[in-house]
């Protein structure tokens, strides 16, 4: 059975970073599988890509570049949703006629948006008979235009007023209307749908978009052996840190406002006012973009790493620290949490979306009411202050490997592979 998973990228983005892991995983099991991407980043002769050429990467570019163009227009010039919503109307130009698609016998897609997948290539695929798995990495599967609903729950009956558009004060926008088409797409329940997080399955399943399909839920992998334990000594003096205590946060873009690093920053000066006589002893440690503007003024000193593209550079990061805080206010199954546990590092974040899959409260870390930097602060404190940190740790490293590991994951993927292929 040859299988071949598709994605915008190999490594750039959390869904990439998912696939390729996933990908990996699968090799290591000794499935047949190959890996499609438009952006390939890695040396992997396994990994192909589509822009096999200057012509091809230039048209799949501009397929990228208008569909953006659209979305902007739509938004009449409000650059704060740009990257909130798809509408998966362009596709790669050469993505149905590739070798590795045309010879699959089941394709799995983990992003389809940005210029990737279109609709209309999406009901040829079906239509072709081709069996079809799509992970999805956010919510955009199952709702008209958007990748993160918020609170609305629209999608339950077929968008609408979408919040992202004129002001969501138009029953038959751009939302209804795509929902529309996703729900009419031929043989769509055919299509298998794998959620990284039990969270995102059970949403998923009160759409109705999803009314008559099938799904599952299976985490991402994660390397162990790459993500592992190491001298923390080591790990801080490469990154030039002196403090006894190493607060860690991280995202590929910080000032996202659904990472909620506004709430860390709080619950950062809540800490700094209420423990004076263990504020001079915390550092903050920092990976990601946009870092100088958001921490212009935070009460502890902090270093920041960049962009670290390097798994094992990232495993150095993770073991240089005593915690690793993620204040998303909606997530999925976030690999930093993932990667932080495997490096036997306690996690705190607020309580929402699927990081109480990864997070067992007092166990290997701690979760905060959504939105509440007070208590935020507080699991931070109960991690780096425990009496028994030592055990936090050990439960965290536990906790990836009975559930994370590649063995597990690709074990349960190709169960699916061979369901969808019958």
């Amino acid at each position: 059975m040859k299988i071949v998973l598709v994605s915008t990228s190999d490594r750039k983005g959390g869904a990439a970073i998912a696939c390729s892991r996933i990908f990996q995983a699968l090799k290591k099991n000794g499935t047949d599988v190959k890996m499609l991407v438009r952006d390939k980043i890695s040396s992997d002769k396994d990994i192909y890509t589509l822009n096999t050429n200057i012509f091809y990467k230039i048209l799949n570019f501009l397929s990228f570049s208008l569909e953006r163009l659209q979305i902007l227009l739509k938004l009449k010039f409000r650059r704060k949703y740009l990257f909130h919503i798809s509408l998966d109307n362009f596709g790669a130009v050469n993505l149905l006629k590739n070798p590795l698609i045309k010879e699959a016998d089941v394709i799995n897609f983990h992003w389809t948006s940005q210029g990737l997948l279109s609709l209309k290539q999406l009901e040829k695929l079906l239509l072709a008979n081709k069996k079809i798995v799509f992970t999805m990495h956010d919510m955009h599967y199952f709702t008209g235009i958007c990748h993160y609903a918020r609170k609305c729950e629209n999608y339950k009956t077929g968008c609408g007023n979408c919040q992202f558009l004129n002001f969501g004060k138009d029953k038959n926008d751009l939302s209804k209307r795509y929902f529309k088409k996703k729900l009419e797409l031929p043989d769509r329940h055919k299509i298998f749908f794998i959620s990284c997080s039990n969270w995102l399955k059970n949403i998923a399943k009160s759409s109705l978009i999803f009314s008559n399909s099938q799904v599952f839920s299976i985490p991402n992998p994660i390397d162990t052996e790459v993500f592992k334990p190491s001298d923390k000594n080591l790990a801080r003096k490469k990154f030039g840190i002196e403090k006894k205590y190493v607060i860690l946060f991280g995202a590929v873009k910080i000032t996202d406002k659904r990472k909620g690093f506004k709430f860390l920053a709080q619950a950062l000066k809540n800490i700094y006012e209420k423990n004076s006589n263990i504020a001079k002893d915390i550092e903050l440690l920092i990976f990601g973009s946009g870092t100088s503007q958001a921490v212009k003024n935070l009460p502890f000193p902090c270093k920041s790493t960049g962009y670290i593209g390097s798994e094992e550079d990232i495993s150095m990061v993770y073991n240089a620290s005593d915690v690793y805080v993620t204040p998303s206010l909606e997530d999925n199954l976030p690999n930093t949490v993932m990667e932080a546990l495997s490096c036997a590092v306690p996690c705190v974040a607020f309580n929402t979306g699927g990081l109480p899959q990864l997070i067992d409260n007092g166990q290997n870390g701690y979760l905060a009411p959504l939105r509440d930097s007070n208590a935020l602060a507080e699991c931070i404190l109960n991690v780096i202050l425990n009496k028994n940190y030592t055990e936090l740790c050990h439960n965290a490293r536990n906790k990836v490997e009975a559930n994370f590991s590649q063995t597990v994951i690709a074990m349960k993927y190709n169960e699916i592979y061979r369901q969808v292929s019958i």
